[in-house]
């Protein structure tokens, strides 16, 4: 892990209630660019998924100088690892939504995003860490990364 004083990005798996609320909060404030769920989520819903969260699903935690700044969700499956990330408002164009995507990648081999194709910040981001658009499905552009070498995730 890399020390947040010095304003280095931390990160740290979600294991805390205020992970997950924080998680909550920021799920919430960006759900409207999510592909797949985008009702708001309430704290029942968000309490049932921190006690029984899915198989096969890791949740990060981006630290900024102590503070949480983002998240990163990777969920295998399916021969690949679906990777979902946000940062919060105020710690945007730091850097982190970078450092989260390659974090993800020293994490698994073949990544894959499924992204809205009307959000261009995130597209970038993802060409920006070597991600190859592979498919688009109507408003939703799949965008797969594998690591020279690698045939699964």
């Amino acid at each position: 892990m890399i020390n947040p004083s010095n304003g280095k990005i931390e990160f740290r798996v979600a294991t805390s209630i205020a992970d997950y609320l924080f998680l909550r909060r920021l799920r919430n404030a960006v759900r409207q660019q999510l592909t797949n769920d985008t009702a708001k989520l309430g704290y029942l819903r968000q309490f049932r998924f921190y006690i029984s969260r899915p198989a096969g699903l890791e949740i990060h935690i981006a630290w900024l100088r102590g503070r949480r700044a983002g998240y990163l969700l990777l969920r295998r499956a399916e021969g690949t690892c679906y990777v979902t990330e946000a940062v919060a408002k105020r710690f945007r164009r730091q850097g982190i939504g970078l450092a989260m995507v390659r974090f993800a990648i020293g994490r698994a081999a073949e990544l894959t995003a499924e992204i809205r194709a009307s959000n261009t910040v995130s597209i970038e981001l993802h060409r920006a860490a070597g991600f190859y658009p592979l498919a688009l499905d109507g408003a939703i552009v799949t965008y797969r990364y594998r690591r020279s070498g690698a045939t699964t995730a």
